[in-house]
């Protein structure tokens, strides 16, 4: 399954030092150029600079230089969050990595599975590649990741966590 990435899981999943669930989980990650410069380049020193400037699991992408689509997503959403969806619509993906709610919301609509950063952690408990989600979310939120208490609760009581 083709998986493409947005800067969001990429960022957070560093933050809790679990970046390399990436690659565990969904193996060669497509990285549009965007995100990539968003992250290392503008983000540097920041979580998931040197995470993903060092990856060997990613492939550096940029969507057709033709794309209308691109354009259209500009609209709406910035341009990381535009280019992967772009690019996962282009190359056939199976999935989306993104956090952002807008950028989830496109993407849904144009018929792509999307998962953010607390869907990677269930799947991530769920294969046994993680023992408990309640440290990993503590951490975000410790580190001014906003999660409402609803939310929180909503994942915790999935992954029987309660």
């Amino acid at each position: 399954m083709i998986v493409v990435a947005d800067a969001g899981p990429i960022i957070h999943l560093s933050l809790i030092g679990r970046i390399d669930l990436l690659p565990t989980l969904y193996g060669r990650i497509l990285v549009p150029g965007l995100v990539y410069q968003e992250v290392v380049r503008q983000g540097t020193g920041l979580p998931g600079s040197a995470e993903l400037d060092g990856a060997d699991w990613t492939d550096r992408v940029d969507p057709a230089p033709e794309s209308s689509l691109f354009d259209l997503l500009r609209v709406h959403l910035d341009p990381g969050e535009a280019a992967a969806i772009c690019v996962a619509v282009e190359r056939g993906a199976g999935l989306i990595l993104s956090d952002d709610r807008p950028a989830r919301l496109t993407a849904a609509r144009l018929g792509k599975e999307v998962k953010g950063t607390l869907g990677i952690l269930v799947e991530a408990k769920r294969r046994g590649e993680i023992g408990a989600v309640a440290p990993a979310l503590a951490t975000l939120k410790r580190e001014g990741t906003w999660l409402s208490d609803r939310l929180v609760e909503r994942i915790l009581a999935e992954v029987d966590e309660l």
